[in-house]
Parts: C-alpha cells; structure tokens; sequence
C-alpha cells in the first residue's frame, strides 16, 4: 500500500498562467530548485514537504485541497465500496 500526494497539474498550471508566474519564479518564491517544480509539473516526481509548504506558506490565496490531492492505493484484492 502506497499512499502519495499529488500536485493538480492542470490547476497549477493555469495558476502560473494567470499570475503571470514562470517555473523558475514560482520554485525561488518556495524554496525548491526549478527542476524539482518541473519534475513534479511533468508527474516525475511527486511534491514533497518543502514543496507544499512552500505553496501554501508563500501563496496565501491557495489551499491545499486547490493544488493538491492525496491518493489512497489499497493492498491488491481489496476493493472499494
């Protein structure tokens, strides 16, 4: 079982858009390098901790639930209601 967090890339991607926001300035305002923003963009990879909080820390207009989204992966065989 394996449970991961993943970015809404559709959503962020339109966020940077109409913010006018490049890759490389959004990953200096949170704190991470460009490539791991584009790694997580491009689903290579997926956000960890410094990355999310330095969404929400720094983008006060987002929430979690905007920008994220946590996949719950059951053992094989069992199956949902």
């Amino acid at each position: 079982m394996k449970n991961s967090i993943k970015v809404k890339v559709d959503f962020l991607n339109e966020y940077l858009k109409n913010n006018n926001l490049s890759e490389s300035e959004f990953a200096k305002t949170i704190g991470v390098a460009h490539s791991t923003v584009n790694r997580v963009i491009n689903g290579k990879r997926n956000p960890g901790g410094k990355f999310i909080t330095g969404v929400l820390s720094n983008y006060s207009d987002l929430k979690f639930e905007q920008v994220f989204t946590y996949i719950i992966e059951l053992p094989k065989g069992n199956k949902t209601a």
